[in-house]
């Protein structure tokens, strides 16, 4: 009976708690169509995939924390797998769902997980706005063998389910978009011997009603622009260019600026996504140029050799939403990797965490309000990023993300792990020590 999942979903070795989440492919007139009724077909699904990326974010923020969990994500039949694969990719496995209609089709992806090995599932939409870490984790807390959790959702449907066994007779139902789902449910599982412990109740958005849950909320509400300061022709960044256009969020935009001669400075916008901007030379000047042609709300600040996590969208506006914090990066590794520059890595890591004192290699985000309170980058050449950190420190906290962006080790490699990081480290001392920016520049590059 499992056959198409257990292809499908390349089954998985580990056992224990499934998490399973529900999705479509955000395709206009596919998705959300209560509320495309209201406010059009490109709106809706605009608002639908910034709710399936945070959701997909705070599963993977639970991923993180329980490494043993499994993860499955569900897409209708007829979604683009290779583009889910490419724009949704994460830690999870993807599955088709089947059956004529939504109640079978979850019914079927639960007694397959069961199958697998599940000892507890809980299943999920993934167009809740306010969904949190500690629902799931509730859920998977209260689930058990005669216990079944189940997370009631405003407009009277549910948005969790969770069982410690299989249990088909909540889902034997064609009719899904009522506000009495929550209540039939809830009666038929006790109906199938179960007890039902109930988590937090979340919202959705399905009528023009609900949007205030979307503009207040940090992490739907703002939108990202990405500065990548570059010496190379930016068609050589077309690779972390496409990677980057396929993990934006709705409303997010790349700038890619370019260093050259002085006096010349312009822009190109090639899509309402992609920005090309020419300007003298100097990472600093690059990056403030930058910024003064963003539309985002947040600015995220990212060398042109450096990949960032899968999720960094979801990651940087989670950081940004807390108030008390002024600056933000990521944890840094390098490609390619070997023993020496992994020891730099974690060094790197290491001094984020002490002294509170990341390089821009390692991604700096921050919004706006902060980048303008703390004067941009006053360096245009040396060492603006350490002296970028040091003013934004004084302006509220400096928050590490555990997840990692990948740097080019290339310099490493090229002149040699020991030269370069005491290179590094004796130009950080010049710094500290007040040698001039222009000083430094000849010592560092001579």
């Amino acid at each position: 009976m499992f056959s198409k999942y257990l292809k499908g979903c390349n089954r998985q070795s580990a056992t224990g708690n499934f998490l399973l989440v529900f999705m479509r492919y955000p395709e206009a007139g596919k998705v959300k169509t209560r509320l495309a009724a209201e406010i059009g077909t490109e709106r809706a699904v605009s608002i639908y995939e910034k709710l399936l990326r945070r959701t997909l974010g705070v599963v993977a923020d639970y991923k993180h924390l329980n490494p043993a969990l499994s993860v499955l994500l569900f897409y209708t039949p007829g979604d683009p797998v290779e583009k889910i694969e490419k724009q949704f990719g994460g830690p999870w496995t993807l599955c088709p769902q089947e059956g004529e209609h939504l109640g079978e089709r979850m019914k079927n992806a639960v007694d397959a997980a069961f199958s697998m090995g599940a000892q507890k599932v809980v299943l999920i939409g993934s167009d809740i706005a306010d969904i949190e870490p500690g629902d799931l984790d509730e859920a998977f807390h209260k689930t058990g063998d005669g216990v079944s959790a189940l997370g009631p959702a405003g407009d009277g449907g549910f948005y969790l389910i969770g069982l410690g066994r299989p249990c088909g007779a909540p889902f034997d139902f064609t009719q899904w978009s009522t506000g009495e789902v929550f209540a039939r449910t809830l009666r038929e599982i006790a109906r199938s011997g179960l007890r039902v412990e109930t988590v937090a109740k979340r919202s959705d958005v399905d009528r023009s009603a609900d949007l205030p849950l979307i503009d207040s909320n940090p992490a739907m509400g703002k939108r990202l622009s990405i500065i990548i300061p570059t010496l190379s022709d930016p068609g050589k960044l077309s690779p972390l260019a496409s990677f980057l256009e396929h993990r934006t969020w709705p409303g997010d935009e790349i700038i890619i600026v370019q260093g050259g001669p002085q006096g010349r400075t312009d822009r190109v916008r090639k899509s309402d996504l992609l920005i090309h901007a020419r300007c003298p030379r100097g990472r600093g000047i690059q990056q403030n140029f930058g910024a003064s042609l963003a539309r985002g709300d947040l600015l995220f600040f990212l060398h042109d050799d450096t990949i960032p996590p899968p999720d960094f969208g979801y990651q940087i506006r989670k950081v940004c939403g807390r108030e008390d914090t002024a600056l933000g990066c990521f944890r840094l590794a390098f490609y390619p990797s070997n023993k020496s520059v992994k020891l730099i890595a974690e060094w790197a890591n290491l001094r984020t965490t002490m002294f509170k004192l990341p390089y821009g290699d390692q991604g700096l985000f921050c919004r706006r309000d902060i980048f303008e309170k703390a004067g941009g980058f006053y360096r245009g050449y040396m060492m603006e990023d350490v002296d970028l950190v040091k003013r934004c420190r004084k302006l509220g906290k400096l928050v590490t993300v555990s997840s990692e962006v990948y740097s080019s080790a290339d310099r490493y490699i090229r002149k040699g792990p020991i030269a370069a990081s005491l290179q590094n480290h004796m130009t950080m001392l010049l710094y500290h020590l007040g040698v001039s920016e222009t000083e430094l520049y000849s010592i560092y590059y001579r």
